[in-house]
């Protein structure tokens, strides 16, 4: 942002309340509410610009704009003689009488230069000066109540939008207040807190915010629960440099108690003695001749080898081990909301429903939650910037439990989401006391091909009373004994061991 951007900013949030002062202070800290709030400031002005423009249509002074153009655009002795019939053009519009030019002085005026005048070339000078004056006082006298209006209303809309900020701030602080235990960046939370919070959704989220904060049981349940991060390797081929020391001998001139070997050559000097016998034989006299001229005296090889090193450059293809993070997935809760779950088992429902959400929402994954007893209510948690997703989870909260208990519909629901791309790698936790009846074997199949997809199925079962062969359709089940002392931690330690 310029620093010109910056000023204009500044001076649009300028206030002397004090507690108005404390809040804008307290954005100040958050970078990104900084830039959030700065962006919208001026969005929100450049706004009010373009609808207070006088070219808008529903701008006051549109009309008397229209007029004034018209008037620059007519020839200097026509607009003068129909004086009278412009002025009350403009006095029909609506900002028309308020202009403050004077025309009985012009019309004077122009009367006065057609009695003075001696001949047309001077008449049409006079007209023209006069003309001129006419249009910029019009002109003039237009831009000035134009721009008095625009100022005013444009702070008319400054003080209605601090106004709604400041009280958005609040809320906003309030909100990080309540959630702060579970979110790290409450800049992208902003949009947030554009939904108003009654005091009752206020205090909802501050119940289950203090039972998380007062049980370390809890807290350590929230970071568990959903699919841990595991890392996995895969291998990557990659070429690199590898050198090679090769030995190399290489010839060198050798002196004669240097020898290497025989060779055949046409030196006398290296001939052997066998070979030079021949020449002292009249008979083979003519033969070692021959032999000298051919080169093929039998010698003494002299050559000295030197050895040395050198490097060669090769590719060899490698394998590169490669750690990847598994990415966590999207989750959907599905809650029994059956009567059977009223007293301690709601609350234990509600609170870990509360614990996932904010914990998916720290992490940046979908949530999605799907209610349920004899029918089905499905709430996505996830998309908060595009809708309240805090007020659909106090909805929840508030929420009474009765009814009977009917999960079938809360899995397939569940299934039908794990089929679009969205979802497709989601896991689902069960939140039930379990009391229910079998489930079809179509539910089962189906089940069973979306964990072939690597999907998985947890249940939490409240209680000691649930349906056993509902609870073996699971991939892992936790438990949660009402009347025991340590029944929360006794959960940790029970999702601790498959972590």
């Amino acid at each position: 942002m310029t620093i010109e951007k910056e000023i204009e900013v500044t001076q649009f949030l300028q206030t002397e309340n004090q507690n108005q002062k404390d809040l804008l202070d307290y954005a100040k800290k958050n970078s990104k509410l900084k830039k959030q709030i700065q962006s919208e400031v001026l969005k929100t002005l450049s706004t009010a610009y373009d609808e207070t423009y006088i070219t808008n249509l529903e701008n006051p002074f549109y009309n008397e704009n229209f007029f004034v153009k018209k008037i620059s655009k007519l020839g200097d002795e026509n607009l003068l003689k129909n004086l009278s019939a412009y002025s009350e053009e403009l006095l029909l519009t609506a900002t028309g009488k308020e202009n403050t030019v004077n025309f009985t002085f012009y019309k004077k005026e122009y009367e006065e230069i057609l009695r003075q005048a001696q001949n047309d070339k001077n008449l049409k000078s006079e007209f023209a000066i006069l003309a001129r004056n006419l249009k910029s006082d019009l002109q003039k006298s237009l831009i000035e109540r134009y721009t008095a209006w625009q100022l005013e209303e444009i702070d008319k809309r400054r003080r209605k939008y601090l106004e709604e900020l400041y009280k958005k701030l609040e809320q906003f602080k309030k909100l990080e207040e309540l959630l702060s235990p579970f979110i790290k960046n409450f800049g992208r939370l902003w949009d947030l807190s554009a939904g108003c919070f009654n005091d009752y959704g206020f205090e909802i989220l501050k119940d289950f915010a203090d039972l998380l904060e007062n049980d370390e049981a809890l807290m350590e349940l929230a970071d568990l629960i959903g699919r841990q991060e595991n890392e996995k390797e895969r291998y990557e081929i990659e070429l690199r440099d590898k050198v090679e020391i090769k030995t190399e001998y290489h010839p060198k001139n050798a002196y004669r108690g240097q020898i290497s070997g025989l060779r055949l050559s046409g030196e006398i000097t290296s001939a052997l003695p066998s070979e030079l016998a021949l020449f002292q034989n009249s008979a083979t006299k003519v033969y070692f001749s021959q032999k000298l001229a051919e080169k093929k005296l039998l010698s003494y090889a002299y050559i000295n080898q030197e050895k040395s090193y050198r490097e060669e450059l090769k590719k060899e293809e490698t394998k590169k081990a490669i750690k990847e993070t598994e990415q966590k997935g999207p989750v959907i809760i599905c809650v029994d909301t059956s009567g059977s779950m009223n007293g301690t088992p709601e609350r234990v429902a509600k609170t870990i429903t509360f614990a996932l959400a904010k914990k998916c929402l720290d992490e940046v994954r979908k949530c999605y939650l799907i209610s349920f007893s004899t029918k089905i209510e499905i709430q996505d948690l996830s998309c908060f910037s595009k809708s309240n997703g805090i007020g659909k989870l106090i909805n929840f909260l508030r929420k009474s439990f009765n009814g009977g208990t009917d999960a079938g519909p809360a899995l397939v629901k569940s299934l039908e989401l794990m089929k679009t791309n969205e979802w497709k790698n989601a896991d689902v936790l069960v939140v039930s006391d379990m009391i229910m009846g079998d489930f079809s074997e179509t539910l089962k199949a189906d089940i069973e091909a979306q964990r072939e997809k690597k999907s998985k199925f947890y249940s939490l079962v409240i209680g000691t009373s649930g349906n056993q062969n509902v609870i073996d359709c699971f991939d892992e089940n936790w438990s949660y004994d009402i009347y025991a002392r340590d029944a929360m931690h006794h959960l940790v330690r029970q999702i601790y061991k498959i972590g």
